[in-house]
C-alpha cells in the first residue's frame, strides 16, 4: 500500500512539473486561425440486449477558427534614453508582440508624444525614422536594420523595433523629447512584402470562413479594437553646462607702478579666462582649444610680469598660467607655459593666443580623465598679460 501511495505521489509531482515545463505559448495565442474544427456525435445502442453498430452523424457541424488580431507594443526599459546634443542615430527601443493567433505583418510609425517618465517634453528631435530588427546582430545596426515594418511575425513572437533620431546641437541637460511608437497589424502570408490593411468582419459569423476580429487593447494614443497598439519612450539630454568668463585688470603702469595703475601706454593688463562645468552638469565636456586674438594696440607680455615684484611670476619666457580647480585630476593646480613654443600646449602666434586643451589637460588613468576633459564641478583658468602700446 505504501509503495502504491508513493507511486501516486510521484505521478502527481511529475504531472505538475510537466505542466510547468510545457511551453505556454500555444495557450496564450490560442488555436491558429484557419484550423478546421469538426465535432462528430456517435450513438451507441442495443437491440434486445445485444450491442449494435454505432451510428455516427453523417453531416457533422464544422467551422474554422477565426483570426483574432491582437498585439502589444512596449518601450524597452521603463526609463529615459540618455543622449548628448549634436548627435545622430540615437535609439529608442521598443518591442512588438503578436498576441493574436495568426501570422501578421506590422506597420510601424512614430510621432511626438507626452513624456511617460514624469517629465515634460520640451524639444523635438529631427530626422525621425523607424526600423525593425533583422536578427543578425542584437541592437540597432545602421547597415542591417533597414526594414520599416515587421515581416511575418508568428503568434506569441516578439519583434524588436527602433525609433531612430538626431539630437539638435543647442539642447541642454535634462531636455526631453518623447516619441510614441504605433504598430498596426497587417495581413501576413507573403514573406518580403508588406501586407495589406485588415478589415474586421461585420455581421454574423461565417462558420467556414476565417472572419477577422480586432481584439487589441487601448495604448498610449490608439483606440480600442483598431488593430493597433502604441507605447511611448523619451530621450533625455545629458550635457555639460559650460560657462566662460574673461576678466581684465590693470596691474601696473610706468608712472603709478602698482599703486592705482591706469590704462595708459606701457601699462600691463592681466586677462583671466575661466571655463567651468557646473556641479550639476549631466556630462563632461571635452575642451579642444581656447583662442583669444589680441587687440592690435596691445602686445603679449612674454614673462607674466608680477606688479609687486616687477619680475616674472615663473621662469622668464613662461607667459601663460593655467590653473585647474575643483577637480580630482592628479595634475590639478598651477602650471606655466611658454609664449615661444606650442609644444607645451599654449602658443602665441600671429597676434592670437591658442591653448590646445587636449595637451594642457592630458589624459589620466587614476582617476580616469580623457584628454581635455572637464568633468562636472571642474574649472580651468588661463591667465596672461598684455602691454598697452
Amino acid at each position: 500500500m505504501k509503495q502504491l501511495q508513493k507511486f501516486m505521489m510521484f505521478c502527481m509531482v511529475f504531472a505538475g512539473v510537466f505542466m510547468m515545463l510545457t511551453p505556454q505559448q500555444a495557450i496564450a495565442a490560442g488555436t491558429a486561425s484557419g484550423t478546421l474544427i469538426t465535432n462528430n456525435a456517435t450513438i451507441n445502442y442495443q437491440v434486445g440486449g445485444v450491442g449494435q453498430t454505432p451510428i455516427q452523424d453523417l453531416t457533422p457541424p464544422s467551422f474554422v477558427v477565426d483570426n483574432k488580431v491582437d498585439l502589444t507594443v512596449a518601450e524597452g526599459d521603463g526609463n529615459y534614453t540618455d543622449v548628448n546634443p549634436n548627435t545622430t542615430d540615437q535609439v529608442l527601443t521598443f518591442t512588438v508582440t503578436n498576441t493574436g493567433n495568426t501570422i501578421q505583418d506590422f506597420d510601424l510609425s512614430a510621432a511626438a508624444g507626452a513624456d511617460p517618465h514624469g517629465g515634460v517634453d520640451n524639444f523635438d528631435a529631427v530626422n525621425i525614422r523607424v526600423f525593425a530588427e533583422n536578427g543578425t546582430t542584437a541592437g540597432y545596426q545602421t547597415a542591417e536594420d533597414t526594414a520599416t515594418y515587421i515581416d511575418e511575425l508568428d503568434p506569441d513572437a516578439t519583434g524588436t523595433t527602433y525609433v531612430v533620431a538626431d539630437i539638435p546641437i543647442g539642447q541642454s541637460s535634462n531636455d526631453i523629447a518623447a516619441y510614441t511608437l504605433t504598430a498596426t497589424a497587417l495581413a501576413g502570408g507573403s514573406t518580403g512584402t508588406e501586407g495589406a490593411a485588415l478589415t474586421k468582419t461585420a455581421g454574423a459569423d461565417t462558420p467556414l470562413v476565417v472572419d477577422i476580429v480586432f481584439a487589441d487593447a487601448v495604448g498610449d494614443t490608439d483606440g480600442l479594437h483598431q488593430a493597433d497598439h502604441s507605447d511611448t519612450d523619451a530621450y533625455q539630454v545629458v550635457s555639460a553646462q559650460l560657462t566662460i568668463t574673461k576678466s581684465s585688470t590693470v596691474i601696473w603702469d610706468p608712472f603709478n607702478l602698482a599703486a592705482n595703475p591706469k590704462h595708459i601706454p606701457g601699462a600691463y593688463i592681466q586677462y583671466v579666462i575661466t571655463i567651468s562645468n557646473a556641479v550639476g552638469a549631466g556630462a563632461s565636456a571635452t575642451l579642444t582649444t581656447i583662442t583669444d586674438t589680441l587687440d592690435a594696440n596691445t602686445a603679449i607680455d612674454p614673462d607674466l610680469f608680477v606688479a609687486a615684484t616687477e619680475l616674472p611670476e615663473s621662469a622668464a619666457g613662461s607667459g601663460f598660467k593655467v590653473d585647474t580647480t575643483g577637480t580630482a585630476r592628479g595634475s590639478a593646480g598651477v602650471a606655466y607655459f611658454t609664449t615661444t613654443s606650442s609644444v607645451d600646449g599654449v602658443d602665441f602666434s600671429g597676434g592670437t593666443v591658442t591653448a590646445t586643451m587636449t595637451t594642457v589637460l592630458g589624459a589620466e588613468v587614476v582617476p580616469v580623465y580623457a584628454a581635455g576633459e572637464l568633468k562636472a564641478g571642474d574649472s580651468v583658468t588661463l591667465t596672461f598679460n598684455v602691454i598697452i602700446q
